[in-house]
């Protein structure tokens, strides 16, 4: 998925009041990263090296990253030890996801 329409998306859900809050799914908790900010955080978190296919979007705030792949399927993945096999899938894609999300 481009990380343009992510930031598109992102905006979006900010816009509509979601920017924390409980989620009906693990991790439980979300907290989206400010669009602008998407590039900066991915290569801080070195995704591309340890988690190649996947751009963060948002965290729980306990050392998970919220991640989205290439088909836009989302899941989470913790921000220690991260390789893609590590990834636990949470939505099928991020409208989905955005039906966990509680504001």
């Amino acid at each position: 998925m481009n990380i343009e329409v992510i930031k598109q998306i992102i905006k979006s859900w900010l816009h509509e009041g979601y920017a924390e809050g409980e989620l009906s799914v693990e991790p439980e908790w979300y907290i989206l990263w400010r669009p602008e900010e998407l590039e900066e955080i991915n290569r801080d978190y070195e995704l591309q090296v340890y988690a190649p296919g996947f751009i963060s979007f948002g965290g729980n705030g306990g050392g998970e990253l919220l991640v989205v792949n290439a088909q836009g399927e989302v899941f989470y993945i913790p921000a220690i030890g991260m390789n893609p096999e590590t990834a636990i899938k949470i939505a099928s894609s991020l409208q989905e996801f955005k039906e966990y999300m509680q504001q």
